[in-house]
């Protein structure tokens, strides 16, 4: 199969929505528990004046609103959100999709999910297993992961993906094969399966070093992840990405700009942005209101070097790879310049090959690619 691919002028657009009825426990994302509806007014008053002030001269070609939880915002506020979204030219066939939580998605917001020109929902599912859920610090139950794919469905989007992960705490490989056979039940277009990782500073984090937490071990995590790939491949909607499958035709076209180096402007706290080899960072919550929406962290200009290798190390992580010609052409450096022994390393090893102007992991070298990145990052 050829490699998946985008213009090079694919521009996406990322807002960050830093709210959640809870914070999860393994969530180091900058968002925060928060029902105060005059802080969301204020966030919104603050994306409005970022939204004046980073309007790109080009035309959007995918939107992606995520947080944090976007639907936490209610049903009106959701509404205004989409309305400081749309002052931005977009595509025709632009993809927008909408993160939402399965136990926010009350009456006021399906009713918004229906009038929003939304072309994917990605409903945070996680697990289908009550105690898996609760281990995670999860607001909702199985059930309501059924009921909220019946609303996604009712206001009439036309695609829905799922979001799992495994490695949970008190999970095992019968549990995880109830998960995914439940959730392929729900039909989705799309489907993003994560490792479990445990991120310094969270509660679960806490847990794990206490010995209170107790995640599954090495081999039983590896056996999570073949089972995985085989029963999706087996569903007619194989792995596109080292953490995602899709029926033919419904990748992630927002998610693919990032893997294939395009250019995104984040807009909201903590939003990262990447735009002509010029990357900067939202300032956190205070400090961005504060600025009224226009507060940055960080700045940098990523050099030639930098821009390829990071184009390679998210190229990768796709299943048919890349066009390393196109991204050595983009960037104004090759790869052997940079990486050279360690790519021939890989691939007299096996787990890497060039098929034409495409540079991907072989058949064994995909379940490891993780083990590839690391080592071209070492090089």
């Amino acid at each position: 199969m050829p490699p998946l691919s985008l213009p090079e002028d694919h521009l996406g657009l990322y807002v960050h929505v830093p709210f959640c009825v809870r914070k999860c426990a393994y969530c180091d994302f900058p968002s925060q528990a928060c029902a105060d509806g005059a802080l969301f007014d204020r966030y919104l008053d603050a994306l409005a004046r970022e939204a004046d002030a980073r309007r790109p001269g080009r035309l959007v070609s995918s939107i992606y609103l995520g947080g944090g939880t976007p639907t936490v915002l209610g049903g009106a506020r959701l509404r205004r959100l989409w309305a400081i979204v749309e002052t931005f030219p977009r595509a025709d066939d632009a993809e927008i999709t909408l993160e939402a939580n399965p136990g926010t998605l009350g009456d006021d917001v399906a009713a918004a999910l229906a009038a929003l020109p939304l072309t994917r929902v990605s409903l945070g599912a996680q697990s289908f297993h009550p105690g898996e859920l609760a281990a995670l610090g999860r607001i909702h139950s199985p059930a309501e992961i059924d009921a909220a794919v019946a609303v996604v469905r009712a206001a009439g989007i036309p695609r829905l993906n799922l979001d799992l992960m495994y490695g949970l705490p008190g999970q095992t490989p019968a549990t995880w094969a109830a998960t995914l056979e439940r959730a392929l039940a729900l039909r989705p277009d799309h489907l993003s399966a994560y490792a479990l990782i445990v991120e310094d500073g969270t509660p679960l984090a806490a847990g794990v070093a206490a010995g209170t937490v107790t995640l599954p071990d090495e081999d039983a995590e590896a056996e999570m992840g073949a089972h995985l790939a085989d029963v999706l491949a087996g569903a007619g909607m194989p792995l596109y990405e080292v953490s995602n499958a899709a029926r033919p035709g419904v990748h992630s076209r927002h998610n693919l700009g990032y893997w294939l180096g395009r250019d995104y402007l984040g807009l909201g706290p903590g939003a990262v942005s990447t735009l002509l080899g010029l990357r900067w960072r939202n300032a956190l919550l205070d400090a961005y209101l504060a600025g009224d929406g226009v507060a940055v962290a960080y700045c940098e200009r990523l050099a030639a070097p930098a821009r390829l290798l990071e184009r390679v190390m998210l190229g990768l992580r796709l299943r048919d790879g890349f066009d390393l010609a196109a991204a050595e052409a983009a960037c104004g450096v090759t790869l052997a310049a940079i990486a050279g022994d360690a790519l021939l390393r890989l691939v007299a090893d096996g787990l890497l090959t060039r098929d034409g102007a495409a540079l991907r992991c072989t058949d064994a070298g995909f379940p490891l690619a993780n083990t590839v990145l690391a080592r071209l990052m070492d090089e």
